[in-house]
Order: structure tokens, then C-alpha cells, then sequence
């Protein structure tokens, strides 16, 4: 049980060195204030639904949509191949109503797939 609860804790330590890489990536690479502005209607927003910033505009304002899940729901815009990786953060902007502040970016989990049979292999938990 010892050996387990080291690996978990490497598991947490490398867990935490990725996401603080994430976090100062995101940091460098952040678009400057008010970056919505910038996007004509013609631009893609979503790459892989061709979702632009003309529709998911047309969600919030024609549409009633209150949230980014509303204006994926009306415009498909994250339901493509990278599920929103790419787009999702962009889309969330864009669905904020009456100037509020941009929302910060969603943090998915790290998930891997688990094989059965390692789930079987696992010793029963000790009471």
C-alpha cells in the first residue's frame, strides 16, 4: 500500500509541474485587453465546426444565449474533434453579456483511460 501512495504522490507532484507550466504558457501567450473587439465577423472561432465570431455574436444577441454552453448548443462552436480545447476559452469570451469580464479559462482534468485489468489488480482497500 506504501508503494502506491508514493506513486500517487509523483502522480500529484507532476500533475501540479504541468499545470503551472500551463498556467505561465497561458499567461505569455494571453491576447491583449479587449481582443474581442479585434475579430471581425468573418473569423473563424472554432476551427473545427468553421464556427465564426459573426454566429456565435449572432447566439449572444439574436439568439438569447446567456452562456457558452448555450452558444455551443446554437452553434456547434467546441463540439468538434478538440472538443472545445482550442476554442473553448475564445467562446466563453465572446458568449460574456454587457461588457462583463472575460471569464477565466475552464481547467479541464487530466484523464487517462485506466485498462480493467489494472482496476482488478489493485489490492481491496484496507478498512
Amino acid at each position: 500500500a506504501e508503494a502506491g501512495a508514493g506513486r500517487a504522490g509523483e502522480l500529484r507532484r507532476r500533475r501540479d509541474r504541468m499545470r503551472a507550466f500551463a498556467d505561465v504558457m497561458s499567461a505569455a501567450h494571453a491576447p491583449g485587453p479587449g481582443w474581442p473587439a479585434w475579430l471581425e465577423d468573418e473569423t473563424d472561432v472554432c476551427r473545427c465546426e468553421e464556427v465564426t465570431a459573426g454566429r456565435v455574436r449572432e447566439a449572444v444577441t439574436d439568439l438569447g444565449a446567456r452562456d457558452a454552453r448555450t452558444v455551443k448548443l446554437l452553434t456547434r462552436a467546441g463540439m468538434g474533434w478538440c472538443q472545445g480545447r482550442m476554442c473553448g476559452t475564445a467562446v466563453s469570451c465572446l458568449a460574456a453579456r454587457d461588457g462583463a469580464a472575460e471569464p477565466p479559462a475552464e481547467r479541464r482534468p487530466f484523464a487517462v483511460p485506466v485498462p480493467l485489468a489494472t482496476l482488478a489488480a489493485l489490492d481491496e482497500p484496507s478498512e
